[in-house]
């Protein structure tokens, strides 16, 4: 909820001179965009007339972006078969190449200083030529290719954003994808409970649903921005790569603290691949995983199907998750690719709730079935010119079940401050209790009692939902004006439906939100990089608000083969992110309220109330990369700041005064909803955010990070932070009972993280360690003790523990039909709890075989 004091209505707003101007210079530039990628007629570049043969064209470059000279480049087909033909670049590194058939190829580049660096595959005919620029891999280290840093591909050397590709091939046998993404610095995952269990992610300090997570391009998180990655399974997945700090002026809300984005498997090979692993192991655990793909002519074909099933180590813990995914390409020509994708996941769980807070594990059940689709075209008229539509479908569908009461049916005379009262007006003196415990903080505190549970007068079965319906339209130009600046316009769409339901009673919403994006990147000398750009959005709930960004890098040395120090990158970013309410925190705020009233509309007018506005971040960075040894190792090292302010909390009616919301609607608010959700609550994080990664040998890799992050509540109107909670046995210390007090740190977010693995592959074999550090957090138990009383609330600071864990994993590949494998999670069996009172897996491993049949023999 904004006041008008301090904030116009977006209607007067869009009355002046400026929001008119803009948001037609938005519309005329989308508009544009939609032209050229559509019809596919560039504006500023013709395409060369169609040749007569297959015909392939690109420019080879190093690192940093400069064109190789006298580079030799032969054509091979997908086995790896060298064809009669070769070129070698000219002074600005340009090639070309002709063959005498269609079909899929590899381009491969051979220059004096670089490693042989071959090209992804290309499908060539006669009608067009092909396009394919090929940054040359330089050294021991993979060359990486981020797209989220400038919205078009982009070697990482030649940015300034901070972001990490990690490619699945480095922990294939990983089930989901949060244990690939929990070797990434600057993300933190909380688990309640074991494997299955509600898992949330918390990039650089920020909420958990400020992260946005893009699957092919399309966003999959739910209306308000959350993600359940229990569900989000490895298989299909070829990588991940990762955006850390608000990246809206590309991806909109929901990326106000990071972006996260998925990218499916293609089928590579000639013949057709088909793929088998079957494994078990303790907890009653069995997983399958089979997939077919390949290429024929200018198509090609990915599938993949996986299931696990698991009891985990707790009474109603069983978890099982059904992965199928789909991808197939065909190529219109050899400058126009389609590409459809689809997932689909259908998983449940059981819920034992914090079982080490009650002694009983509850007896409620999870069942999630969520749809993600894409259908993407991608036209490429020129070397410069290249277009971009995509339709995306989101279907999620959340239902958790409450079949009846857990714990113990207590008759307890002091209990009306949990149950009330009946019909009669008599206190209800029955309560569904825990079992006496004893809670341990990792601050040294404890408490012990029984927790209060239920009521017997609630009825049974008890459900809770979440829907969430999205789709998705987007498309993008990009005009390469010449080699060293690039320039991007692009228009998004997405319509939103969705409904959050307790007990069948839904609060629903609909959303038509508008994106208009420019984005420019470009190099001076090959020494500079920048990219800046905005999202000039128009959102159904909160209207107009920009989000811009800016990036900037320099080396202070290029990077060279020999020598210890090479490669001296300085980074520097800003960027700005927003975040849409989620359901309940529009339908609950004073506008929505209101809305609902017989006098709603005139006390709307009167006191010029609007709707929940959108949640803003900021983000500052600053930071070193430095190549070690020629370019066998590489130093990330950055300083971030992060401000969220205007972040939505739910205040109660008294306090609504304090924030000069009139008396009159305060009232109605009082009698109403009690309370509402308004823009209150802002809170910063700052901190250093490290990671390396170094070829030890041919057949050694290593790579680790560390991050630090001090976070810290500056304001918030919350009733937590209006009348803090006490604890009899520790009657000084103020608790927020369930949300973060002001001068703390928010909840679940440790000050010290970090990961490591390392790697060493022989051409039969390999094995891979991991380990993953998580330091103390704040929390709260938000518990009720059997009077209703706060005796089982602990001081927040330090309450969550810490933990390490060490992962292993050995395969061993017999042929290239078979091979087998074993994953060792928690190595050292540690008691831990991710999230406090939620026992997370001991030790727990999968033996099994993979076969493979069919492929290509690659020479």
């Amino acid at each position: 909820m904004h006041l008008s004091r301090t904030r116009a209505p977006l209607s007067n707003f869009r009355r002046t001179v400026m929001g008119s101007s803009l948001f037609a210079a938005c519309r005329a530039l989308a508009s544009l965009a939609l032209v050229w990628t559509l019809c596919g007629i560039p504006a500023l570049a013709l395409p060369p007339a169609a040749p007569t043969v297959p015909t392939v064209q690109g420019t080879v470059t190093d690192p940093l972006g400069a064109g190789v000279f006298n580079a030799r480049v032969d054509l091979l087909t997908v086995q790896g078969i060298m064809l009669p033909t070769h070129a070698y670049t000219d002074g600005r590194g340009h090639y070309e190449l002709r063959t005498t058939s269609s079909g899929r190829f590899i381009v491969r580049v051979i220059a004096t200083g670089f490693d042989v660096t071959v090209s992804p595959q290309v499908y060539m005919s006669p009608s067009h030529p092909a396009f394919v620029d090929i940054p040359m891999q330089f050294g021991q280290l993979q060359q990486q290719i981020t797209v989220t840093a400038n919205g078009v591909p982009t070697p990482r050397t030649q940015t300034g954003a901070s972001t990490t590709v990690v490619d699945q091939t480095l922990y294939p046998r990983t089930i989901d994808i949060q244990d690939t993404l929990r070797q990434v610095s600057g993300l933190q995952f909380t688990t309640k409970g074991q494997r299955g269990a509600a898992t949330s992610l918390f990039a650089l300090g920020g909420n958990s649903n400020a992260t946005a997570v893009l699957l092919d391009g399309v966003p999959i998180n739910d209306i308000g921005g959350n993600v359940n990655f229990a569900y989000l399974a490895s298989n299909g997945i070829s990588q991940a790569e990762v955006f850390r700090g608000p990246d809206s002026a590309l991806y909109g809300a929901d990326a106000s603290a990071g972006v996260v984005a998925l990218t499916t498997r293609q089928g590579t090979t000639a013949k057709p691949l088909l793929q088998y692993s079957v494994d078990g192991g303790n907890f009653n655990t069995y997983h399958q995983e089979a997939s077919l793909g390949g290429t024929h002519k200018a198509v090609d074909y990915f599938g993949d199907f996986g299931r696990i099933d698991t009891s985990n180590s707790y009474p109603n813990s069983t978890f099982h998750n059904a992965s199928s995914v789909g991808n197939l390409g065909y190529a219109l020509t050899p400058h126009t690719q389609v590409r459809a994708t689809v997932h689909r996941i259908a998983a449940a769980s059981g819920e034992p709730n914090a079982i080490l807070f009650y002694g009983i594990p509850d007896v409620q059940y999870r069942k999630e079935h969520d749809l993600y689709g894409s259908a993407t075209i991608e036209n490429q008229q020129s070397d410069k010119f290249d277009s971009i539509a995509q339709y995306g479908l989101v279907r999620l569908r959340d239902l958790n079940t409450d079949p009846g009461p857990a714990g113990v049916l207590t008759v307890n005379p002091g209990a009306v401050n949990n149950c009330g009262f009946d019909s009669k007006g008599k206190p209800i003196t029955r309560e569904y209790l825990g079992l006496p415990v004893t809670i341990r903080g990792a601050n040294g505190t404890s408490a012990s009692g029984r927790a209060f549970y239920s009521c017997p007068n609630t009825s049974y079965p008890g459900t809770n939902g979440i829907s969430t319906s999205r789709d998705f339209f987007y498309g993008q130009s990009s005009y390469k004006t010449n080699d060293k600046m690039v320039a991007l316009f692009a228009f998004r769409y997405e319509n939103e439906r969705g409904y959050t339901a307790n007990n069948y009673r839904p609060l629903s919403a609909k959303r038509g939100n508008f994106d208009y994006i420019v984005q420019t990147s470009g190099n001076l000398r090959n020494r500079f990089y920048y990219s800046g750009g905005a999202d000039l959005p128009n959102y159904s709930v909160f209207g107009f608000q920009p989000a811009p960004h800016a990036s900037a890098a320099y080396y202070l040395a290029p990077p060279t083969l020999q020598g210890l120090l090479t490669g001296t990158k300085m980074r520097f970013n800003y960027s700005q992110g927003i975040l849409e309410p989620t359901i309940a925190e529009q339908r609950g705020s004073i506008y929505d309220v209101l809305r609902t009233l017989a006098n709603g509309q005139t006390l709307i007018a009167r006191n010029k109330i609007t709707p929940v506005g959108a949640q803003v971040s900021r983000n500052y960075e600053a930071g070193l990369d430095q190549n070690v040894f020629g370019t066998r190792a590489l130093l990330h090292a950055g300083y971030y700041r992060n401000e969220f302010s205007r972040q939505i909390e739910f205040v109660n009616a008294p306090a609504l005064l304090q924030l000069g919301v009139p008396a009159a609607v305060e009232h109605v608010i009082a009698t109403t909803s009690l309370g509402a959700y308004i823009n209150s609550l802002s809170f910063s994080a700052q901190g250093a955010e490290t990671s390396a990664e170094y070829r030890v040998t041919q057949h050694m890799y290593v790579r680790g990070g560390y991050t630090l992050l001090n976070a810290n509540v500056q304001k918030s109107f919350s009733s937590d932070n209006l009348s803090p909670s006490f604890n009899p046995k520790y009657p000084r210390t103020p608790i927020g009972a369930y949300s973060p007090l002001a001068g703390q740190r928010p909840f679940r977010r440790a000050k010290n993280s970090g990961y490591f693995s390392a790697i060493y592959a022989r051409p039969r074999w390999y094995l891979e360690m991991t380990g993953n550090f998580i330091g103390r957090r704040d929390d709260s138990t938000f518990l009720r003790d059997a009077k209703g009383g706060t005796s089982l609330l602990l001081p927040n600071h330090n309450l969550d523990p810490a933990y390490q864990l060490l992962g292993l994993t050995g395969n061993y590949r017999f042929n290239r039909h078979l091979s087998a494998y074993t994953v060792m999670d928690n190595l050292l069996s540690q008691h831990y709890q991710q999230e406090l009172g939620y026992p997370s897996l001991p030790f727990n491993f999968r033996s099994g075989l993979q076969f493979a049949w069919g492929g290509d023999t690659v020479r």
